[in-house]
């Protein structure tokens, strides 16, 4: 379980989150919905620990990892995109880079019976265990098919990164971080940049992720076919659903319904109240005037 307790966030005098709480389920797919500027972002980053609130904490497992779609990334404009992708597990990578190098350099050399030749076939040894631990070969197949499903051909593997727009550099970041495959996974506007293809490919992917995502997103399709709970930020509080996104735009409009009736009720009955003290209040005038009239008569 994720703990979330009691967030608050402050922006000089406005309380942008008060004292928020909610736990986490591994496995839960939600949807962080609310108004611009509610917080949404703002929580987001908390809970990714990109962000420190005012007050408040997060109770996470040890060793938790989680991985986090920043509307800002870096990547390294001068590798191809293959590479570049890859790079997510940069100690494969590197072993990857080390293997290619002793590779060039042995089928250079000439010396098969001196000692460096040997050292070189030790490290060769040793260096591709150790990528076999990383399952590297599968890794390749793994992101070749993520870069595909985000909209990438097989033409576009060795082209250089720098070649990209920026909203093809998205997709590169969001790849990274689906072939990291963290336990706690968060996107903010994933959806953004990418092709109606990409979008349902993405829906697929997440539904069978196999831990726990948090997005926010504006696309509601996305969020209804993605999230089995939607959690609005509003008024500094947030509102926990673990219903689709139909399901709970239909529980918000039952509420609102409840609210509008029982409005109606309290007007109703502050009217019938007035209605009734108006009348009280002339009679009992009338009594008074009737009152002094007597005595006049008496006199």
């Amino acid at each position: 379980m994720y703990y979330v307790r009691d967030i608050t966030v402050k922006y000089g005098e406005r309380v942008l989150l008060d004292e928020v709480s909610f736990m986490i389920s591994p496995k839960e797919r939600i949807g962080l919905i609310g108004r611009n500027g509610a917080g949404k972002s703002t929580l987001l980053k908390i809970i990714a620990s990109e962000s420190r609130p005012d007050s408040g904490f997060l109770e996470f497992p040890s060793k938790t990892t989680i991985g986090y779609l920043r509307q800002e990334f870096e990547l390294n404009e001068t590798r191809i995109l293959l590479d570049e992708a890859m790079s997510c597990h940069e100690e494969a990578f590197l072993i990857q880079n080390q293997l290619d190098a002793i590779n060039l350099e042995l089928g250079e050399r000439q010396d098969f019976e001196s000692d460096s030749y040997a050292r070189l076939l030790e490290d060769l040894s040793s260096l591709t265990g150790r990528l076999e631990h990383f399952n590297y070969a599968t890794l390749e197949v793994e992101t070749r098919k993520i870069l595909k499903g985000l909209g990438f051909t097989d033409l576009d593997f060795a082209r250089k990164v720098s070649e990209f727009s920026g909203g093809w550099k998205m997709r590169i970041e969001l790849a990274k971080l689906l072939l990291r495959s963290p336990e706690l996974l968060m996107l903010d506007e994933p959806t953004n940049h990418l092709d109606i293809e990409s979008i349902i490919w993405l829906e697929n992917y997440l539904i069978d992720y196999p831990g726990t995502v948090i997005v926010i997103s504006h696309d509601i399709q996305f969020l209804e076919n993605v999230c089995n709970r939607i959690i609005e930020v509003e008024a500094g509080d947030v509102y926990d659903y673990k219903l689709r996104y139909s399901q709970f735009i239909s529980e918000k409009e039952k509420q609102k319904t409840i609210q509008q009736s029982a409005y109606e009720n309290q007007q109703r009955d502050i009217a019938q109240k007035e209605k009734t003290i108006s009348r009280f209040m002339a009679k009992a005038t009338k009594t008074k005037m009737a009152q002094s009239m007597q005595k006049q008569l008496q006199k």
